[in-house]
């Protein structure tokens, strides 16, 4: 039906009620963007936050070991969070980060819904995903306008190499770091500043 908002998700021809609520679909991306999960880790994590009846990996391991097929959840997963949309071919570089812009993020998506809508009890993600697809002007639109310009190597504007000197935290996408890394890093700073006294 046109304009119907899914709410469950056919694999192998067993219909698996969606956990359509926007903050499963982030805590996903969240899963995605942990250097400590590997990638099946992930899926797995995906498929007991989305999908009914799962509620911890235990349920997606038993449920493999009994024949549910996990590709096939995968695929489905996919098509939900791409909102019905056929991804393409081509990979871009990343303009934003859920994670990192989350608060310009809510900000937009809030200016576009009318309303603050991390106070909603429910709100499909396919409705929230709509929002964020109208955001218009704005610091997200202006942020992710520099990156975009970034990663295609082309020629800012005075006004957006100033902000990106003045900002470039917000503006650089971070790199999350494994606990590993950051335990590395730590050590060589303490190394390096017992070095300079």
């Amino acid at each position: 039906m046109i304009g119907a908002l899914p709410e469950c998700l056919s694999i192998e021809n067993v219909d698996y009620g969606i956990r359509s609520d926007y903050r499963n679909v982030l805590q996903v991306f969240e899963a995605f963007a942990d250097p400590e999960l590997e990638q099946g880790e992930k899926w797995i994590v995906a498929i007991y936050l989305l999908l009914e009846p799962f509620t911890c990996a235990d349920d997606v391991l038993e449920a493999a070991e009994n024949g549910f097929n996990v590709d096939e959840a995968a695929k489905k997963i996919i098509w939900f969070i791409s909102s019905g949309q056929e991804s393409g071919d081509k990979k871009e570089l990343p303009t934003y980060d859920w994670i990192q812009d989350e608060q310009m993020i809510f900000s937009a998506v809030n200016k576009v819904a009318g309303k603050e809508t991390r106070e909603l009890e429910y709100l499909h993600w396919w409705t929230f995903l709509g929002y964020f697809n109208e955001v218009g002007e704005g610091n997200l639109s202006f942020v992710v306008g520099i990156r975009n310009k970034l990663n295609k190597h082309k020629n800012l504007e005075k006004h957006e190499r100033e902000f990106l000197n003045n900002n470039s935290k917000l503006v650089k996408l971070e790199k999350r770091k494994t606990k590993e890394e950051l335990e590395q890093e730590a050590k060589y700073k303490a190394l390096l500043e017992g070095l300079l006294k």
